[in-house]
């Protein structure tokens, strides 16, 4: 497919790139032949072998650890304590507002000891 519009050829300007390219194909030299295949015996020798157990479940747990599992359940414990102080914690306004009648006293009353024992004042007290 050429850009040219006045020339009407259907042939990819690339193919002559990528038949060269196919009559002059490297050979890998027989040193590095051997040294794949190898390396690729001994790949599958060690997944065709079973992990021994005891030490071994041990030691895969540690690894996994070491990894990605660490910071992701580190993030994850985060995310759910902090997600349980917002739900204990509520601030009073937020509270009240889907709290029953009977419990507004309650929570008012857990405002009024909670907040000077934390030593916050609340920021609707302040006057702006």
């Amino acid at each position: 497919m050429s850009t040219d519009k006045h020339l009407k050829t259907d042939a990819d300007p690339l193919d002559a790139f990528f038949d060269a390219a196919r009559d002059q194909a490297p050979d890998l030299s027989p040193d590095l032949r051997a040294r794949i295949l190898a390396d690729a015996a001994g790949a599958m020798h060690k997944a065709a072998s079973p992990a021994p157990s005891g030490l071994a479940v041990r030691h895969r747990v540690v690894d996994w650890l070491r990894g990605w599992a660490a910071p992701s359940l580190a993030g994850g414990i985060t995310a759910a304590a902090a997600g349980f102080w917002f739900g204990v914690a509520a601030p009073l306004p937020v509270a009240a507002l889907d709290a029953p009648l009977w419990l507004q006293d309650a929570l008012f009353y857990f405002d009024v000891i909670s907040t000077p024992l934390v030593g916050l004042d609340d920021p609707l007290l302040w006057g702006f």
